[in-house]
Parts: C-alpha cells; structure tokens; sequence
C-alpha cells in the first residue's frame, strides 16, 4: 500500500501542504498546467526554495493582480465542477470546501451556502486547495495520515475583525474532524482553517510516523519565521507491517486499531414505488457509497415506511447526498460525522485445489480475528467443479490453520 505522512511540527497551512506534496519530486510545471483547467485569474504562482533554520524547504508564492471578490460555497462549487480537472479532484476539492463552510457557518451561526469565506474564497485558498488535490492524485496514494496539530495562541486581524487564536473555524473544524492537537507557547496563528480543512478532510489517521519504506521526502515552507523550522514535511512510501517483530502475546494483544473519518447520511422516505429502491442502492455504490442499507420504520400516522442509511467517505458525502434528493422523493437528508474503528486489513490470495481465492484477513498474524474469502471466487468454484460451496470455504479457512 502506497501511504503518505504528513508531520508537521510547526503547524499546517494550505501553502505549506502543496508544498511539501509537491516537493516529493513532482513537476511544478504540470501543477500549472493542471491549475489553468480553472478559470481562475488575476494571479501569478511561482515556487522557489526558502530557508528555514538551516533546512531548505520548497515555497509556494502566490502574488494576486486583480482584486478578487468575495464567493461563497455554491461560487466556489460552480467554479470547481466546471473546470476540466478529473471528477476525482473535484470531488475533493469540493469535500474540502464544505468542510470549511460547514465550520464557518457554525461559528457565525447562518447556513453554509450563505457563508463568504473572506480569505477562504480568496484566489490564494483556492489555489492551495486544489493545488494540493491536484498534487495527490500526480502522487497516487491509497492513504494519508499526518501528526497531531501544535496550535499558537493569541490574536489574529481577520476579514470579520480581530480573533482569537487557534481561529474559531480552526477549531470547530479540529473538533468535528477529530484531530489530535496539543498547545504551543507561540503566539501565532500555526494552523489556519484551509490547512484544518485539507488535513481533516483528507487524512484518515492522525498518528506519529507508521511503519513504512520512505521512498520520497519533501519539505514546504510556512510564509513566517519561528524559533523553530516552520515546515511541513512529507513521506511517501510504502506500508510496513511491524507486527512481524512482536511477539505472538504482543500482536495479540497490540491490536492496532485504525480510525477513519466516516460521515453517515440517512432519510426517512414513505411515498417511493419500492421498485425503484434498487436503481438508488446502484447509483449510491457506484459513485462511491462504503455501504447501503434499508431499514423498514414506521412514521408519523404510522406510515410503514423505509430509512434509507448511506456510510461515505467525508469527500463523498455532498455527492452522495446530491443522489438521495435527486433520485428519490426525500425532500432532505441528516447527515452527522462519525469515527470507523477497525482491525488492520490485508488482502491476499490462497491456492486452493480449484484454483486461487481472494481473501481478507482482519488483525495481526497469527492471530487473525476474522478471514473473508471473496464470495464470487468460491461461488464460481463451487459452479465450475459442481462441489459444496461450504467446502471451499473450509479449504481457505484451513490454510489459515481453521478446521472448520
């Protein structure tokens, strides 16, 4: 699995982020390239390398020429969707910004698509924002994760006045994320509300450095000088698993329980020709869904009806959404943050005298808690040898050290 950490010891803004991706070896000249699919103008964007205590660390200048308006979620939506980036990175980007209306609106207490972001709709936040998803796809990796947040103190001038440090959107968006922070001494704003919304909307674990072969490094700089190096650092590489040095009680016992951001969407639906229920349970899969299911309730003037329950990634979330309104007669959806706990999964493969089956194992070796063959590869066993589909089953479970 090609992973991707992120530490940062100084903080996270949206600049430092795209810089630090973009310092894994990748061409600053593609980003451009890549950025012009938006029709975004009035601004000029450059790269060099910065000192920061003695480390060289790349940074990302973005130099304004036309005054830019103030947009809100749905401007920066529209503007996004249209452009001819992958539908991958708009989703992204877009999952991004919603995280960042979302807190905004909470803090200001008026709806998300009412919000103006001030410097969040700025050229230079939408930059950073998509530049860094641009960047992550040019990476190709299957996770991210990223160190707990050092949070400054203090005040900081802002388009709506004076406020205090971290920024109120910071935090609200640190708590709905469940981001791990620790405070600083530093008064100063070390972690900015695109950087808050980029790490929270895209990292799955905030943990020190995992287990990993460090092929690629890259360094980005902050725009300020501290009293210690204000950067962000990036290792790309490829997952490790460490439970192969511990002993068999420590792996037992050491479970290694992993968290992923997890958004949950459900409606309550009542008047929907049941043969439809199907085609929505396809589209809501197809366009990313981690799973779907029906449950039968009974509503006001006990109505029978059925609660549709849609488990998404944060970035998928507003799509998903999109579909239940469109593709069904909910007039709205709820949706709330959640945390997935799991076990460390592993895909593999197992000869079986029929031919190979896939299969997912959940914990560490050799005490696995749970072993999935793939379904559709015993089922077509089972067909093609006319054999008990049980059978198969058991031939997998054996190789794990299962009689049954």
């Amino acid at each position: 699995m090609q992973v991707l950490h992120l530490e940062c010891p100084s903080g996270a803004a949206g600049d430092m982020i795209l810089a630090a991706l973009l310092d894994c070896g990748l061409s600053f000249k593609m980003l451009k390239e890549q950025l012009s699919l938006l029709s975004l103008e009035g601004y000029t964007l450059k790269s060099e390398r910065a000192d920061k205590k003695g480390l060289s660390a790349l940074q990302i200048k973005i130099c304004v020429t036309e005054k830019q308006p103030y947009r809100n979620f749905p401007e920066i939506t529209k503007l996004i969707t249209k452009s001819g980036l992958s539908n991958p990175v708009k989703e992204k980007s877009i999952a991004v910004f919603q995280t960042l209306a979302e807190a905004e609106a909470k803090v200001h207490g008026i709806p998300a698509d009412k919000v103006h972001f001030h410097e969040v709709g700025a050229v230079d936040s939408i930059i950073d924002i998509v530049g860094s998803i641009i960047v992550l796809e040019m990476l190709a990796v299957d996770k991210i994760s990223c160190s707990p947040l050092p949070l400054g103190k203090g005040w900081i001038k802002a388009g709506h006045g004076w406020i205090p440090l971290p920024a109120p959107a910071t935090m609200e968006i640190i708590k709905k994320c469940r981001i791990p922070c620790y405070g600083l001494s530093l008064e100063e704003e070390t972690v900015t509300p695109t950087g808050a919304a980029l790490l929270g909307t895209l990292c799955s674990d905030f943990i020190p450095l995992p287990p990993m072969i460090v092929e690629k490094i890259g360094y980005g700089a902050g725009t300020k000088d501290f009293d210690r190096p204000n950067i962000i650092r990036a290792f790309k590489g490829m997952l490790t698993d460490a439970s192969t040095s511990l002993s068999d009680d420590d792996a037992f016992t050491l479970e290694n329980l992993r968290a992923e951001p997890l958004e949950i969407i459900e409606a309550n639906i009542d008047d929907l020709n049941p043969e439809i229920y199907g085609y929505v349970l396809e589209k809501l899969f197809s366009s990313g869904a981690l799973d779907v299911y029906f449950t039968p309730i009974q509503m006001k003037k006990n109505r029978p009806a059925v609660k549709i329950t849609v488990l998404a990634n944060p970035q998928k979330s507003h799509q998903l959404g999109k579909i239940l309104l469109r593709e069904t007669t909910t007039i709205g959806y709820r949706r709330q943050s959640a945390e997935k706990i799991m076990l460390p999964r592993t895909k593999s493969s197992v000869e079986t005298p029929w031919g190979p089956v896939k299969v997912v194992t959940a914990g560490q070796p050799p005490h696995y808690h749970n072993i999935a063959p793939e379904h559709d590869d015993c089922l077509r066993i089972a067909r093609k040898h006319n054999i008990p589909l049980k059978n198969v089953y058991r031939h997998v479970w054996k190789a794990f050290g299962y009689s049954t």
